[in-house]
């Protein structure tokens, strides 16, 4: 397991402040992937001149819609976090999970 990588937890294990962290983390790691997509696009701005220089803008142009998606991911993830940390601040008020 990489490092940085958290367990899921049971929702009567997991703390609201827990789960806010967490979506924390996944916007800074969205914006992260967002600076790399910005570099991948200031190389596309190059002025390639040979047929190979033409390509590698082509493979930069995907890959930067790739990045894109993958940052849009976790910025998607981190945003149903906030639904989940919601929910379990409103289980913990009402009882409901402990």
């Amino acid at each position: 397991m990489h490092p940085g990588t958290t367990t899921a937890l049971p929702p009567a294990e997991a703390s609201t402040d827990e789960v806010r962290e967490l979506a924390r983390r996944l916007r800074l790691e969205a914006e992260a992937v967002e600076a790399v997509r910005e570099r991948l696009r200031g190389a596309m701005e190059i002025d390639w001149e040979s047929p190979a220089g033409r390509n590698f803008r082509s493979y930069l142009a995907e890959r930067a819609v790739a990045v894109g998606v993958t940052a849009f991911g976790l910025r998607d993830a981190a945003v149903s976090l906030d639904a989940y940390g919601a929910a379990l601040s409103a289980g913990d008020a009402g009882g409901i999970f402990g």
